[in-house]
């Protein structure tokens, strides 16, 4: 069966989008923003709770991305783009908030999380796999063959040399 990329894309996107919404909503709905009063000195406390759970939730997320099988990697990437999404709200919304110092500590941590991630998912190089032979003797006419293969590429460089 011959795969459609550009359907795999676009279901990953669409993926990440609905996460985002599911936790959006989700964290909105259990933790509503407060009714507003003048000066709202509750509204940064609200900001940076909601940044925090929306960052822990995008955390989530991108590790259960990390642990899908390699032949579920239309859901892998779509998890992927929905922690990365939710971690770009969590970034927003926090970023918003008016209290400083608490506000940088959550947007380094999304960024710590973010690099580990990148780094588990692109970065780690995993160890090349050999297949053991039954016999690892090389056939005698190895040497030969090769010989012969040399001087056709040889050959075939003079001949385009001109």
């Amino acid at each position: 069966m011959r795969t459609n990329n550009a359907l795999q894309i676009i279901f990953a996107f669409f993926l990440g989008l609905v996460v985002v919404a599911f936790v959006g909503i989700g964290v909105n709905t259990f933790y509503p923003e407060p009714a507003y009063v003048d000066g709202r000195p509750g509204y940064a406390g609200w900001q940076l709770t909601t940044g925090v759970v929306l960052l822990v939730c995008a955390t989530l997320i991108l590790a259960v991305s990390l642990f899908l099988p390699e032949a579920q990697g239309v859901l892998s990437n779509g998890l992927l783009l929905g922690g990365v999404f939710t971690m770009i709200y969590a970034v927003g919304v926090t970023v918003s908030s008016t209290a400083s110092v608490l506000r940088f500590v959550v947007v380094a941590m999304a960024l710590a999380v973010t690099i580990a991630i990148g780094w588990l998912k692109f970065a780690r190089r995993h160890p090349a796999v050999i297949p053991a032979a039954a016999d690892a003797t090389v056939p005698a006419d190895v040497a030969a063959r090769l010989a012969a293969v040399e001087r056709k590429l040889d050959a075939l460089g003079r001949a385009l040399e001109g």
